[in-house]
Order: C-alpha cells, then sequence, then structure tokens
C-alpha cells in the first residue's frame, strides 16, 4: 500500500513518521518548495493547557508524550519555563484545568489577580485569572521535523521527494495521482498537510479548499532589561510569548489579518508597535530595548481550530488534509498525528500506547454541504439586513475574498422602501453613487452596468432626468442582490449571540449560521407617535401604508387628509395624495419652513471622506454640534420633490380656484382625539396660539429611528455605549466591546454623532463598506485617498 504525505511541516513530517511504522506500507514525503515555513517561524511553545476542548485534550497528551521521551526531548531541544495562561474567569475553567491535571499531576493551577500582580503582571481586567503550568516549555520545531526528515530519507520503506507539487488529480477508483517535476505516481492515499499553502493547491486543482484560510503570523524577539516572565498567554490583549534560551523575549500579538499568501511576507509594523505597547502595560518591570530579529510567515487554520484529519471528496475517495489548526498545531502535532495515522490504517499504525483522544468524527469541520447534524453552517461574516449598505459590502467582499459571506433579511423578497415606492418619487442622490463605483468602477455590479444588461441605457438617457427615480434603484438593488445570491429571506434574526466558535445568529428558535465577523445593516423603520397610536387604525396610519390604503380612500378626496411630517417622506405622501385627485391635503411640519436640501458645491463637500476624516478628529461635543448645524445638507427635501409640488398645487389653483394643498409650517402635533361625527382633531402648537386641524384621516410620516441589533443579553452587556446609549463606533465602523477575542462588529447606519451625515445615507456607500474591509482582513485592500480638496476643515 502506498501513501504519499504532501508537506514537511512539524504536522506532515510526524504523519510521515508515525505511517512507516506499519510493515505493509510504504511511505513518500513531498517536502514542496525550500524556504521559511509556520514551522520555522513558530516560536515553538509547548503545554497543556487550551481554552478549546479538543486541541486542550490533543495538547496535554503530545506533552505528556514529549516528556516521556529521552529521544524526543533530545531531538526537540526541549526547555521547560513554565506558562502562565491569562483568560478571564468562567464557568468550567476548574474542570478543564482538571483534565491537565489527571494527565500531568502537580503540573497546573489557577490563581487570582493578586498571585499575577506579585508575578509582574498589570493593567488586567478585573475578572482576569491565570492558569499556572509547571511543565510547559518550548522546543525547537524546525530540529525535530529536520531530525524526523533525515530518519525518513533513510528508511527502507519511506522516501523523500522534493517538491513542489504540480498536480493532484483523483480517480474514480479513490486512488489520487500526485505529480511532482520528477515524477507522476498514483497512490492508495494521499494526505496534504501544506500548511498555509494548502488551500491554494487544492483549488489549483479544482479541489474544495472552502474549510481553510490563511492568516498572518509574526514574532519578533527582542533584548530585555528586567526579570523574565514565563511563556505567557494573555487573551484579554491578544499578546503571546516566551523567554528565549539566551536571555530575551519573544513577543507577538494575534494579527487577524487573514487571507494573506503563504511563505514570508514583509513586516506589520502595526503589529509590532501594538506588541510593544501591550508588554509594557501588562508588564511595566520589563524593559524592551532592541529588536534581535523579526519573523513573518503565514499558516493554515479551519473550523474547528484543531489539527485533524479530513477527507477532501468524502468517503469515495482517499484524499485527505492534515492542517487547519489554530496557529498552534506544534503543542498538538505529536496526538494529532498518531490520531490521524490510527483513522487512516488503525491501532498498528499507531505503534501501540493508543491513547484515548479526539477522533476523526468528533472534528469533522463545518461545511455547507457536509456537517455534523444539528450544527449551523460557518461563514467568515455574516451582515444583518441587505439593505443598500450591505449588498455594497457583500459586492465589493466578493472580488478580495474567497471567505465566505452570509446576508440576513427578513423580508420575503429584494426590496428597499418598497411601500414609498410611487412615480414621481425620485432620488436625493446621483447615479454614480451606487454600491461599488466610488471605489471600484470596473466592478461587474455598477449601475451603468444594470442599465446596460437590462437594456434601459437609452431609454434612461433620454428621459433626462435630473433625479433618478427611486424605482430604478430599487430594481438595481433587486438586480445586484440576484447577482450575489448571498442573501438568506424570510430570515428575521431573532437573537446574536457570542460563542467560543463566535457570532451565532437564531431564526426561528434555531442557530442558522456562526461567523467570525458580524455587521449590521439593520436600517431604520417609521416613527409611531403616541399620539396618533390610540386613533382607529383604518383612519390614521403610517406612511408606509399609504399605497395599501389608497383604494379605501377613493370615496373620501373631496375630505380633508393630514400629512404630519415635513421631510422627504412628507413631501411624497402629499405628493401621492395631490397626483390622485385629493382636494384638501394639510401638510404639517415642526419647522419654520419645509426647507430643501443645500446641494450646493460647498454642501457636498461634507459628504467626502476627506470630512469623515476631519470629523474623527474632533472631540465628541465639537464633532455633534458641527453635525448637528449641518444637518439640513441631507435631512430635507429635494429641490425638484418641492418644485413639482408648487407646480402641481399651481394646477390646482387654476381648476378648483383654490389651492388643494395647505402647508402648514411651524407646528407641532401634541395629541389628537376623535370627534363624535367621525372627523379626528390634532392639536398642534404654533409660534403665537394653539391650533387644531380636524381631517378625516392622518398620514405619519414623522421620521424614522434605528432598528437596535437582537442582542442577548450577554453580549448587549459587553457592548460599550456613549452617553445618550448608543453604541460606541470606531473610525472604521467597528463596533467598541469588550472581550471580542479576534471577532469584529461592524456597524452601518449607526453611527451619525461619530461619523456624521453619511452614516446612513447612500453618498459614501462603497467607501463605508471598502473601510470596513480594509479594517476586517487588516490591510489595505481598497484605497480611499481623497486629497484633491479645495476645503481645508
Amino acid at each position: 500500500m502506498r501513501v504519499c504525505v504532501i508537506g514537511s511541516g512539524i504536522a506532515g513530517t510526524l504523519l510521515a513518521w508515525r505511517l512507516s511504522g506499519d510493515p505493509g506500507l510504504t511511505v513518500d514525503l513531498v517536502t514542496g518548495l525550500p524556504g521559511a515555513d509556520a514551522t520555522a517561524s513558530s516560536g515553538g511553545g509547548v503545554r497543556a493547557f487550551e481554552t478549546h476542548p479538543a486541541q486542550r485534550r490533543l495538547a496535554a497528551e503530545s506533552l505528556a508524550e514529549l516528556l516521556e521521551s529521552p529521544a524526543l526531548l533530545d531531538h526537540a531541544h526541549y526547555t521547560e519555563t513554565g506558562c502562565t495562561y491569562l483568560l478571564e474567569e468562567h464557568a468550567g475553567l476548574a474542570a478543564a484545568v482538571a483534565e491537565v491535571e489527571n494527565l500531568h499531576p502537580g503540573s497546573t493551577e489557577i490563581v487570582g489577580s493578586a498571585e499575577l500582580r506579585r508575578r509582574g503582571w498589570h493593567g488586567l481586567p478585573d475578572s482576569t485569572v491565570g492558569v499556572l503550568e509547571k511543565r510547559a516549555g518550548f522546543i525547537r520545531p524546525d530540529q525535530l521535523r529536520n531530525a524526523i526528515v533525515e530518519y525518513l530519507a533513510r528508511g527502507q520503506r519511506s522516501t523523500v521527494i522534493p517538491g513542489p507539487v504540480l498536480g493532484l488529480v483523483p480517480h474514480p477508483d479513490g486512488s489520487v495521482s500526485c505529480r511532482t517535476p520528477g515524477d507522476s505516481s498514483r497512490y492508495d492515499v494521499v494526505v496534504v498537510a501544506a500548511g498555509p499553502w494548502t488551500p491554494g493547491l487544492l483549488a489549483g486543482n479544482s479541489l474544495p479548499a472552502e474549510p481553510y484560510r490563511t492568516k498572518a503570523i509574526q514574532v519578533a524577539v527582542y533584548k530585555v532589561d528586567g526579570a523574565l516572565p514565563t511563556m505567557f498567554v494573555d487573551e484579554s490583549s491578544g499578546l503571546y510569548g516566551r523567554p528565549t534560551a539566551d536571555g530575551e523575549l519573544l513577543l507577538g500579538v494575534d494579527s487577524h489579518r487573514w487571507s494573506v499568501p503563504p511563505g514570508s511576507s514583509r513586516p506589520i509594523q502595526h503589529l509590532a508597535d501594538q506588541a510593544i505597547r501591550i508588554a509594557g502595560e501588562r508588564l511595566p518591570h520589563l524593559r524592551l530595548l532592541e529588536t534581535a530579529k523579526t519573523v513573518n510567515a503565514a499558516d493554515c487554520y479551519a473550523d474547528p481550530p484543531v489539527l485533524t484529519l479530513w477527507s477532501v471528496l468524502g468517503s469515495t475517495h482517499r484524499l485527505f488534509t492534515f492542517t487547519g489548526g489554530s496557529g498552534g498545531s506544534v503543542k498538538t502535532a505529536l496526538a494529532a498525528s498518531r490520531t490521524a495515522a490510527s483513522d487512516l490504517l488503525g491501532p498498528l499504525a499507531t505503534g501501540g500506547n493508543t491513547r484515548n483522544t479526539t477522533s476523526r468524527t468528533e472534528n469533522k469541520r463545518m461545511t455547507i454541504t457536509d456537517r455534523p447534524t444539528g450544527s449551523p453552517p460557518r461563514y467568515h461574516t455574516i451582515g444583518i439586513g441587505a439593505g443598500p449598505s450591505n449588498l455594497s459590502l457583500a459586492a465589493l467582499y466578493k472580488n478580495v475574498t474567497t471567505e465566505k459571506l452570509a446576508l440576513f433579511d427578513s423580508r420575503p423578497v429584494a426590496g428597499w422602501h418598497t411601500p414609498l415606492l410611487y412615480p414621481g418619487v425620485r432620488m436625493q442622490t446621483g447615479w454614480m453613487k451606487d454600491l461599488v463605483s466610488l471605489v471600484d468602477p470596473r466592478h461587474e455590479l455598477t449601475f451603468l452596468n444594470y442599465l446596460v444588461t437590462s437594456g434601459r441605457l437609452y431609454a434612461l438617457i433620454n428621459s433626462q432626468f435630473d433625479s433618478l427615480p427611486r424605482i430604478e434603484y430599487e430594481r438595481y438593488l433587486a438586480w445586484a442582490t440576484e447577482k450575489l445570491g448571498v442573501v438568506n429571506f424570510s430570515s428575521r434574526v431573532e437573537t446574536i449571540s457570542i460563542t467560543d466558535n463566535g457570532f451565532e445568529v437564531t431564526v426561528g428558535g434555531e442557530p442558522v449560521a456562526v461567523s467570525e465577523h458580524l455587521v449590521l445593516g439593520l436600517g431604520t423603520r417609521p416613527v409611531w407617535p403616541e399620539y396618533v397610536q390610540g386613533l382607529p387604525r383604518e383612519r390614521a396610519f403610517i406612511a408606509d401604508e399609504l399605497g395599501a390604503r389608497m383604494p379605501d380612500l377613493e370615496a373620501y378626496k373631496a375630505e380633508p387628509i393630514a400629512v404630519v411630517g415635513g421631510g422627504q417622506t412628507g413631501l411624497e405622501c402629499v405628493l401621492r395624495l395631490l397626483g390622485s385627485g385629493f382636494t384638501d391635503i394639510r401638510w404639517i411640519g415642526r419647522n419654520q419652513w419645509f426647507r430643501s436640501i443645500d446641494d450646493s458645491p460647498m454642501a457636498n463637500e461634507l459628504y467626502r471622506p476627506s470630512h469623515i476624516e476631519f470629523l474623527q478628529g474632533l472631540n465628541r461635543g465639537k464633532r455633534r454640534e458641527m453635525i448637528v448645524d449641518s444637518r439640513y445638507s441631507g435631512d430635507a427635501i429635494t429641490p425638484g420633490g418641492l418644485r413639482a409640488l408648487y407646480q402641481g398645487n399651481y394646477d390646482g389653483l387654476l381648476t378648483l380656484g383654490r389651492f388643494p394643498v395647505t402647508l402648514l409650517p411651524g407646528r407641532t402635533v401634541t395629541s389628537a382625539e376623535e370627534l363624535t361625527d367621525g372627523l379626528l382633531r390634532l392639536h398642534c402648537t404654533t409660534p403665537e396660539t394653539p391650533e387644531q386641524q380636524d381631517v378625516r384621516h392622518i398620514v405619519v410620516a414623522a421620521g424614522r429611528e434605528h432598528v437596535q441589533a437582537p442582542f442577548d443579553d450577554d453580549l448587549r452587556d459587553r457592548i460599550d455605549y456613549d452617553d445618550d446609549g448608543e453604541m460606541l463606533v470606531e473610525p472604521d465602523y467597528s463596533v467598541r466591546w469588550k472581550g471580542m477575542n479576534g471577532h469584529k462588529i461592524y456597524s452601518f447606519n449607526a453611527s451619525r454623532y461619530s461619523h456624521g451625515l453619511t452614516n446612513a445615507g447612500l453618498t459614501q456607500l462603497p467607501v463605508r463598506a471598502a473601510m470596513v474591509l480594509n479594517s476586517m482582513f487588516d490591510r489595505e485592500i481598497y484605497p480611499i485617498s481623497d486629497e484633491l480638496c479645495a476645503v481645508q476643515w
């Protein structure tokens, strides 16, 4: 029986070594291209305690095997340092430590904040405890790997073949051909253990690569002054480190930089700065002097984050992967390789002494097409809501990553303010400000491409619209939605929770998806004022219901009808009623006049990235003051709409001898009641004396309010809020919250007083989405440049 293991990292070499002990096998190890890899770049930390249960079992068993084998200790150059694992105290922690103690008696204990301070730790969250582990330390994984490769090269039933792999071809009988520069061989079993090269190797051969993703890792070694700590992991900050054999300190911080190419890369300066800053806060007695070296590489991750064997094509083929750890494969590789060999060939392949460890079935990874019963599918990003903001994000997302994204929306079909889409209603933004054009004008989902592919280009151009019909914009969104294919309609998200696996969303009482990151694009809902809540619903209703109620209003066209709300929605309701033949329309607004949008060049400067950036540099009070002062550059009525109203009203004057629409600015409705004759009376304040308006029907267009995210109690308590009770949103639209552990929440439409008027509008959709993507993937995917600005804010 012939077996091929592709990849000579610590995982692949240990698996080949395990398999080579079976007398019925011949094993080929394909090394791949020379150069830096995750094994050579690893800090080499080994310990027994891990927070993930499967990782913990494998790590504890791996450390036990290492400590029980003088040969392994020698080849791995093991150095004992002890370990301090800092994390939030939680239910189940004592049981987890007891698991480690069962295998390593007297090695592990939990200590509180006082003991941690005595050991030099400062600035930790109040609920932090430490798991102290005596037998932890570090090895030289590259030295262990090299020793195993040399052993396999000398073996009678094992061969080491220089790579790279040029092709993988599965055959109908389950065997797999592997082509290298010098040969092409057919194997009974092929295992891809190529670390960060795994997803590219699979995808390059038209094989499924969904479970895998690459992530940047960066560590630096510093010369220091002060007492060195043990090896440590600080979950609250993402910082980790260990002393080196020559008295220096290795430091790293979780990068959150995904989808990076394999191999070495340029240093990420802000990661180094972050590690130095956090180390100064947590270990103030320790002074970092100079950087001895910096190591950059990539590693392969999957879900769950456990090094395990995985079938690429299901049970009909013998092509597997052995990768996908959490960046800590060194800690688990000994036990994981024993388990993988046993899963492939049975207990004989393990060389006896089989431990009770994690099985392949137990660790089966979650995918859309093949996942454990009851486990929701996993995505990189979940968006709540499928309005323009999240559609813009999804459109840009699809062109820059193979990661999976899903949007969940309560509506049954695509739409955008559908009840308010009357004939004649116009947009307040130009057509160039679509989902993508401001950052990626060559994208396939531009509005221009929609016009061309739908055959509407010349008809729209020749219609010479000053402002785009809103119905056309909704059809553009529906077209883009269909092209994207990522929206789950009729899916009202009931709860959003944070779990060990990331964000979990629930629909219909059942978990439907889990993700690394969460994007809120919840939009708004109409305000229902208290003063009309006691009135008959068929007589007093919100603007969104006007279209559906028009047939019932036909008999009352000569009766007085009030539209309450002096904004764009109020105007659109008045135009709809006027166009339908109503002759006594009373339009009530609170402001001194029905304000139109300031569409001047200077006002439009407020809707540029440069102005958003300027606002971020102001203190909270001044920023709010400026945003309130400029609100009528966007929160107002389109001039063309007001012109249409005045012209229609004048036409009515010519026909009726009076204006069919009476404009009533400067009124605030305080209460309402139903009269005995069936009319509804609105009580209003005015600049002079109180006033009453008696009407047959009331249409309420009193504004809209932001929809709150359906966080569960635990997640809601972790969110940071400002003095007004609003979520604190950072300049990159990320929400500030506690215990994120690499999982980010982003929020569109909910940061008016931090990001200005573009927060909820359509003018900067792709710019906002691009800022989120740059933040999410921790690199500049889309440059956002706005330098040619004549205004110096």
